[in-house]
């Protein structure tokens, strides 16, 4: 079972996003920030959702455009997701082997 506040909490930083986009790009920094990290921590679900609006893909690739450096992954997170990769391919290996 999915708890409530989780479940709100997402939906209105979701709700949130949605609304800096509509307004974008006339943002705070502030503002671009909380986007930036719902773009890139939230749930993929809301994040779909958000982005898959129509009347809202203009300024979605926009403020995509500006802020292209920090969406990137990094050097970090690409070799977090190597060391998962080769951790369940291992497994695999292991497992089918024994």
């Amino acid at each position: 079972m999915t708890d409530d506040k989780d479940g709100s909490a997402a939906q209105a930083q979701a709700a949130r996003a949605e609304d800096i986009f509509r307004r974008y790009p006339a943002i705070t920094k502030e503002e671009a920030q909380e986007a930036l990290t719902f773009l890139k921590r939230g749930r993929h679900l809301d994040v779909g959702r958000v982005t898959g609006m129509a009347e809202l893909q203009t300024s979605i690739e926009a403020f995509r455009h500006e802020h292209r450096r920090t969406l990137r992954m990094s050097m970090g997170e690409y070799a977090m997701f190597a060391a998962g990769v080769l951790l369940f391919i291992g497994g695999l290996f292991w497992v089918l082997a024994g």
